[in-house]
């Protein structure tokens, strides 16, 4: 027991140590991050299955996961132009809507959520390396 708290102890101290307190000048901050432009066809089709996601969620009773949220929230703080970013918003809420309204007895069976669950993987690991954070 005391060695795990002597663990924890020297991680957090190593932790805070890296730490400066003093911000970096923001001309190094802004070449040093390059600007990326997301292919917006390929935002789409990850926005896409995450309103999916999220829609079935809310229409099955479960658990809504966050991933929507996250996405949209990672694609506007980009270099996605805004306009962009309101038209996947628009997108996103349109599919949510059209899930509320659907029939529960073929969209909230366990086919659709394996489905469901294989393709937001498969748009998150896209979403992963589009942003390079593999």
């Amino acid at each position: 027991m005391k060695r795990t708290g002597l663990i924890v102890a020297l991680v957090l101290l190593a932790a805070c140590s890296a730490q400066t307190t003093e911000p970096a000048p923001a001309a190094e901050t802004a070449s040093a991050a390059p600007a990326v432009q997301f292919d917006p066809e390929r935002l789409k089709a990850i926005a896409d299955v995450f309103a999916t996601e999220h829609g079935m969620m809310n229409l099955c009773g479960g658990e809504v996961p966050v991933r929507l949220t996250l996405f949209m929230a990672e694609v506007g703080a980009s270099t996605t132009p805004p306009e962009r970013v309101a038209t996947l918003m628009a997108s996103n809420d349109a599919k949510i809507e059209e899930l509320r309204v659907a029939e529960q007895e073929y969209i909230c069976t366990p086919e659709m959520f394996e489905s469901r669950e294989a393709n937001s993987a498969a748009a998150q690991e896209e979403w992963n390396k589009m942003r390079g954070a593999q």
